[in-house]
């Protein structure tokens, strides 16, 4: 039989930095090592390579609706017409329209919490998007939650949770002694990584406001960039602990195993989330991980074995975690072990695109009768 052939269609992609990017890049990537062939469509980038294998850049002229629908759905299908494909598979919404008017099936990853956003909503906005949903083939969620959503928008097709994955040769447990002494921890602090974006959703805020009420051997070092970079250093500023955090700046996913390798915790203070990509990143380079109990985080955090859970917007419940595994390094070390172990168990991106491989194969196969 020949290589299913996918087109894969995703409002977000590297050099871009995000979860949804790192997720559709490395499953394409798993995807083609499993025997798929694998061509990504994807926005134009600041950075992007013109000539990338296995991608193509599409940016239509007219971004408003209807007429970035129309443009895109267009070029699809003269795309198919040069390349043709068994199935498209689609990441974000936006592309979405466009993808279910080239007639071959659509399988759609709901990544993003602005989907939890407009289910909470209601009203015609969510109507419409539960009619959108319905020419869908089968619709795959990287959290539990997000898979209840996508059935409670009203789609009536199969539903698959599939988690985020992570590639666990390239994250994995090691020592970055350079870089930890660049964030003024050369003795015996603490350091707990937030490697987030800097938006509301991801609960830096929350991260920033417990630091006040952590040992005073705990720094916190923000990687990435956001609209909340101004109220985190305003909060730095008033509660007097602007010299035990390190805003670092966003930071290409290249240079993540050195950032995790040199930290000894990472945080998850997220408001929603789904099995979220730089928390396995820090699974497998062998940290615990201290996250709010929503989403996707408890499907990674087995509370009191790899890491500790807690309630979300609460900073006092994240500063006394994160003083636990402080004050005992032992504990922190068996953690860190249980993290790199579930991640070889459940959370490898080979193990991920052999489940999505056979939801596409099957997909198809229906299409085909």
């Amino acid at each position: 039989m020949s290589a299913l052939r996918v087109l894969c269609l995703t409002s977000e992609y590297p050099p871009r930095v995000g979860g949804v990017a790192t997720h559709v890049y490395e499953l394409a990537r798993a995807l083609r090592t499993a025997g798929l062939a694998v061509t990504v469509v994807a926005p134009p980038w600041p950075g992007a390579a013109l000539n990338e294998d296995h991608t193509l850049r599409y940016s239509p002229w007219l971004r408003a609706q209807p007429f970035h629908d129309l443009l895109l759905g267009r070029w699809c299908r003269q795309q198919l017409q040069r390349s043709p494909a068994d199935l498209i598979h689609v990441h974000g919404l936006r592309p979405l329209r466009a993808a279910l008017s080239t007639g071959l099936p659509v399988v759609f990853t709901n990544h993003t919490s602005g989907f939890l956003k407009t289910l909470a909503g209601g009203g015609a906005r969510l109507q419409r998007l539960g009619k959108l949903l319905a020419g869908c083939a089968h619709i795959l969620a990287p959290s539990e939650e997000l898979a209840e959503a996508s059935q409670r928008a009203g789609y009536q097709g199969p539903v698959s949770y599939l988690p985020n994955g992570v590639d666990a040769t390239r994250f994995a447990p090691g020592h970055a002694p350079a870089i930890r002494a660049s964030w003024g921890a050369s003795g015996g602090e603490l350091v707990a990584v937030i490697a987030r974006r800097l938006v509301a959703k991801n609960g830096v805020v929350v991260a920033a406001q417990a630091l006040a009420h952590t040992r005073p051997e705990v720094r916190f070092v923000f990687v990435g960039e956001g609209a909340e970079r101004a109220a985190i250093t305003e909060i730095l500023a008033r509660d007097g602990t602007r010299a035990r955090a390190v805003l670092a700046g966003e930071a290409p996913n290249s240079a993540m195993p050195s950032i995790y390798q040199a930290a000894d915790v990472a945080l998850l203070p997220s408001l929603m989330e789904a099995t979220s990509i730089a928390g396995l990143e820090a699974m497998a380079c062998g940290l615990p991980l201290i996250g709010s109990a929503v989403g996707g985080i408890p499907a990674l955090v087995t509370s009191g074995v790899n890491g500790l859970l807690v309630p979300r917007s609460d900073p006092q419940a994240l500063a006394d975690a994160v003083n636990a595994l402080a004050a005992d390094p032992a504990r922190r070390a068996r953690m860190g072990e249980a993290s790199r172990a579930a991640v070889l168990e459940q959370f490898t991106w080979q193990g991920i695109a052999r489940q999505t491989a056979a939801i596409f194969e099957a997909v198809v196969a229906q299409h085909r009768r």
